[in-house]
This record gives structure tokens, sequence and C-alpha cells, in this order.
């Protein structure tokens, strides 16, 4: 038994091992976009950091299929799933709504698609998706807040399926983009 996890440790080291060693520089994938400019308004540390590259994502997919085999095609089209959740305080609220503004304009001029707005009273929700030449979509973009402070920047990159994203969302528990579907009303 003892043999058996000794094993089992060597070859779970050696997998994170490698997987460190194949970090891809995502910055020059089509679909990828930095939040710089939104993450410098937050106060205090991340309170959700997810990063799931190309390598964990191949390794899920494979262990999706044999549980869902839809489910593990949709991860396996994807490059990198980057979630940040973070408060902002009071005084950058209005600073934030300014910003998401800023970076939507930033976003359009990059030929990005703003597929969702929806601005109420406390809470905004933006959702644009970046599609390529053929028509595919290569990158997914959502920048949200809501009436706390609460801000939360997805990046997903890869190949989307836009019909099999807020499934995805459910998987992993990101944002529900059904919900924001939902509430599509433009109020400006």
């Amino acid at each position: 038994m003892k043999l058996y996890k000794l094993i089992m440790l060597t070859v779970l080291f050696c997998c994170i091992n490698i997987l460190a060693q194949e970090q891809n520089d995502y910055s020059k994938e089509p679909g990828y976009f930095d939040f710089g400019e939104i993450l410098s308004l937050k106060t205090g540390e991340l309170t959700t950091e997810i990063c799931l590259e190309e390598p964990i994502l191949k390794m899920v997919a494979k262990m999706g299929e044999a549980k869902d085999k839809e489910l593990g095609n949709i991860v396996d089209g994807l490059k990198l799933v980057k979630v940040n959740e973070f408060i902002v305080g009071k005084k950058n609220i209005q600073k934030v709504d300014e910003t998401f503004e800023s970076v939507g304009k930033k976003l359009q001029s990059d030929k990005w698609n703003r597929t969702i707005k929806t601005k109420q009273k406390n809470h905004n929700a933006y959702v644009y998706v970046k599609s390529n030449s053929s028509g595919d979509f290569d990158g997914l973009v959502i920048m949200a807040k809501d009436k706390e402070g609460k801000i939360t920047l997805v990046n997903i990159i890869g190949k989307i399926d836009l019909a099999a994203i807020g499934r995805l969302s459910k998987e992993f528990n990101f944002p529900d983009i059904g919900k924001m579907k939902e509430k599509n009303t433009e109020k400006e």
C-alpha cells in the first residue's frame, strides 16, 4: 500500500511539474484581454481568482468525456479560462462604471462584439465576444459589478460555443450568463 501511494504521489508531482513548464503566453491569442485597467481599482485582495490553462483544461476535458461527452468537447476547445472577483471601495464605485465604458470602447475598437449590456441601478454587466474570419468565436469577456461593489471579470480563450458557455459556467460555478441574458435590459 505504501508503494502504491508513493507511485501515485510521484506521478502527481511529475504531472504538476510538466504542467508548470508548459505555461503559454496567452496574451498573443486573439481572444485574450488584459483587465489591468480595471484590476487597478481593487481595494484589498482578490476574493476569487481562477486560472485554468490549456494543459489543465485538456486534462479536465478528458476526465469529463467519461461523464459527459458534450461537456468534454466544450472544454477541450478552450485554451484559458480566467476569472477574477474583487471588491472596490465606495470611492471607486463611480470609477468602475467609467472604466467599464472605456474598456468597452477599447474592446469594440479591437473588433470585439458586445452581445450583452445590462445597466441597472447598482448593477452593470457587459459581455463581449471576439469572432474570427470564419465566424467562430475565439474569445469571451465578461465584466460585471453588483450593488456591493463586487467586480467579476472573466476571459475565456479558445474555440467557444456560445450556446454551451452557460452550461460551462454552471459546471465551473462561474457567473451565470443565462441570468445575464434574462436581465438584458439596457438603461442608459
